[in-house]
């Protein structure tokens, strides 16, 4: 299914009576990736969190795929939660896909196609099925396993907390929720702390990816 392009135009936001991002415009097509650069404070985070419909602007729009994943600075999970529980979320959405589409299956299987219901019913599952192997849900248990191994997480214990776990092991399971999740765009706001698993195995992890560009981020 084709993901629109991500896209600002025009995007202002002042935080502390200091404008930190005045007439910021990016254009991110599919397949292709884009590092933003800067010094601390100069609103890289900001802009990300913008971009990824956490915060909104006070003026400019923001156009984004739908089900955009975004790895913030901060795990998005209670310390005392299990990497169990991570996981879980992750493939909440996968296993929700299998669920339905047999439950659709189930209802068509005994519908007659003289019904009046079976067309609308037929549409309705043909939809899931696209979302579903767009999403690769079949594959994600596999993916999980594959993903958990390439960023060093494969031996840790599932009943392990995050509080038990280092800053950059946490890390690491974060960007591993957003990969099994497989959303059609990743925004990752993340410190440099975070690179070593990003320039090596979670940078092949990551699919659906295209040539490296920079493309500079145009101001008024």
């Amino acid at each position: 299914m084709p993901q629109p392009a991500l896209s600002a135009h025009d995007l202002v936001r002042t935080l502390g009576g200091r404008r930190v991002l005045d007439g910021v415009c990016l254009t991110a097509s599919p397949g292709h990736r884009i590092g933003l650069i800067g010094e601390n404070g100069v609103g890289k985070s900001t802009l990300l969190r913008l971009l990824a419909g956490v915060d909104e602007p006070d003026a400019g729009s923001v156009t984004r795929p739908r089900d955009l994943g975004f790895l913030h600075q901060q795990m998005p999970f209670d310390a005392d939660a299990t990497l169990a529980a991570v996981l879980e979320e992750a493939l909440h959405e996968a296993r929700e896909d299998l669920t339905e589409l047999d439950r659709l299956g189930e209802e068509l299987a005994h519908l007659p196609e003289d019904d009046p219901a079976h067309t609308e019913l037929l549409d309705t599952y043909g939809r899931r099925l696209e979302g579903t192997q767009d999403r690769q849900s079949w594959d994600a248990d596999r993916r999980a396993a594959l993903v958990l191994d390439g960023l060093g997480l494969g031996a840790l214990e599932h009943d392990r907390s995050l509080r038990s776990l280092s800053g950059g092991q946490r890390g690491r399971l974060a960007l591993a929720a957003l990969l099994i999740r497989r959303p059609p765009a990743l925004l990752l706001d993340r410190s440099m702390r975070a690179r070593p698993a990003l320039d090596g195995p979670g940078d092949e992890l990551i699919s659906g990816t295209g040539p490296r560009r920079r493309r500079p981020i145009r101001r008024r």
